[in-house]
């Protein structure tokens, strides 16, 4: 960002000078301005409404967004100009919004990708500037969001943009001009808006038509690749048609397919209008990743198809019809390929030395590996002994999660504590429920307790309070010896209804194991045991 230079001191007997920097409210008010980003102390410690800083616009250029066009002085054009008095939204992105929402895998969609489209496209611009005032003034907790969610008062901002951005965005995909890069930041942004308030329907409802976008797009192109990128003698095979490399491919699709996880686990028929791809090992005994990236996009790809195995498996258990050898082949190929997706990384870290932030997302990466590798092995049975062979992954999934929380940053007190992208209350929430060792499930509970942010639809509070009714249901008996729940004692299933009142009351919904399998469909469900829970 360009300096600006301090203001001279002032003779008594000049007229007082014009203040240079500073914010827009201290300016007018001509005092010396703390400077403190978003806003000021000096404005807000007085009950005032800081209006934010006009040298961000004047100094940070972005090219547009179009591919084609070369990016350089000739145009490379101030972003700010058509944002008039909003611009304090888009300065509030960029220092609080896209910092919270970024990771190494989608940083340049949030701080860069975004930026450039709202220059030329006004559905992302408007959709930019209700996330940030979403982001202003949301704390991040569920609890909180859904109270406000039908709550019109002071949300004039946030309703006329949103409004604006979704109108906008109809009205574009008539035009000749339209692409569908356009359409899927759109969405993604609407997606995020919407799990920002605690609202999952329509939320999967822009995500859905995302992923409508891409299959569209995708048949158009009328010409299929391996996806994820081809490597050195192993590759996940993938049915997906895409076209040349661009922020589509690059960028969007990745997102998408790394977001599709929280539909998949909400029970969205995602899969209906996106083809998740089987994973084929063409090298069976590991993955050779080129880049840390190709590591991230293939866990991610493991993990949807795992997501649909396991969740296809539970259909049929509620049904009382047992996994077939085609289910257990299915199973035994997919833990191959995340065991081969496992040496893969580490090989890549023997290779490569890993920056600090590529360390960290390694152990997120991991979580997610030893969460979903556990979650397969034991999806094929309905009894849940057996999870407790498992006890060494659940470790290494809190020792990984210990490493992400500790790097996380808590000091943005200004923007709401939340996060796009699931990552570890999923899978801490898992632990917890799947593992019966008394000290490492409470260990998974204590790191939620830490409030980590909240994770799109998934709030560590709310999860807090079940996995302690879990663990309180399912210790009432233990073995004389080893101290850990009895197999009738524990749970199969915990689903927590998304539809929390304003009250911050919701229901949970428990089944024990040992009536899955055992008893007809019908009398299944008169087992299910309802309870309500307020935050």
């Amino acid at each position: 960002m360009a300096s600006i230079a301090r203001n001279q001191p002032q003779q008594a007997h000049r007229r007082s000078q014009k203040v240079k920097t500073g914010c827009r409210t201290c300016k007018i008010r001509r005092v010396k301005c703390d400077e403190k980003r978003p806003s000021c102390f000096r404005c807000t410690s007085t009950g005032r409404t800081c209006d934010g800083y006009s040298s961000f616009g004047e100094a940070i250029q972005f090219p547009s967004h179009r591919d084609n066009q070369v990016s350089g002085p000739q145009n490379a054009v101030p972003l700010l100009t058509d944002f008039g008095n909003n611009v304090r939204y888009l300065e509030f992105y960029h220092h609080c919004v896209q910092p919270a929402l970024s990771s190494s895998f989608d940083k340049e969609f949030w701080s860069r990708t975004t930026l450039q489209m709202a220059h030329s496209e006004a559905t992302v611009r408007h959709a930019l500037i209700a996330l940030s005032y979403l982001y202003q003034t949301e704390s991040g907790s569920m609890k909180h969001a859904r109270a406000r969610l039908t709550a019109f008062s002071g949300r004039k901002t946030l309703l006329s943009h949103y409004t604006k951005s979704v109108g906008i965005l109809v009205n574009r995909m008539d035009e000749s001009t339209y692409s569908p890069e356009i359409g899927l930041v759109s969405c993604l942004l609407f997606v995020c808006i919407e799990f920002l308030q605690g609202n999952y329907n329509t939320g999967f409802t822009h995500m859905t038509n995302g992923l409508k976008i891409i299959s569209e797009w995708q048949k158009r192109k009328q010409k299929h690749v391996q996806f994820p990128i081809t490597t050195h003698g192993s590759q996940l095979v993938s049915s997906s048609s895409i076209g040349t490399n661009g922020i589509i491919v690059d960028t969007l699709i990745p997102i998408f397919i790394r977001s599709m996880a929280s539909a998949l686990i909400y029970g969205v028929d995602a899969e209906k209008v996106f083809d998740v791809p089987w994973p084929i090992l063409t090298n069976p005994e590991q993955m050779v990743f080129t880049t840390f990236r190709e590591a991230q996009e293939a866990i991610h790809e493991l993990r949807n198809a795992s997501i649909l195995h396991i969740r296809s498996l539970a259909v049929k258990f509620f049904r009382s019809n047992p996994a077939t050898d085609e289910d257990l082949r299915h199973q035994s190929q997919l833990l191959k390929c995340h065991q081969a997706w496992l040496r893969g990384l580490e090989s890549y870290e023997g290779e490569y030395k890993l920056s600090r932030d590529e360390q960290i997302a390694a152990s997120a990466l991991r979580v997610t590996h030893y969460s979903t590798v556990v979650c397969l092995s034991g999806a094929a049975d309905a009894r849940q002994t057996p999870y407790d062979a498992h006890l060494d992954s659940f470790k290494e999934v809190i020792r990984h999660v210990k490493v992400v929380i500790d790097s996380q940053d808590t000091t943005n007190s200004h923007a709401a504590h939340f996060t796009f992208d699931i990552s570890i209350i999923p899978p801490l929430f898992y632990v917890a429920t799947r593992c019966r060792c008394p000290n490492t499930r409470r260990e998974a509970v204590s790191l939620l307790a830490r409030k980590p942010p909240r994770e799109g639809l998934w709030d560590p509070e709310q999860h807090v309070v079940v996995l302690n009714r879990v663990i309180e249901m399912e210790e009432r008996e233990v073995d004389p010896i080893t101290g850990w729940p009895v197999e009738t004692t524990r749970l199969w299933s915990v689903v927590i209804d998304g539809n929390m009142d304003q009250s911050g009351g919701f229901w949970v919904y428990f089944l024990l194991a040992k009536w899955v399998g055992e008893v007809e469909p019908d009398v299944l469900k008169t087992k299910v045991r309802y309870e309500r829970f307020v935050l």
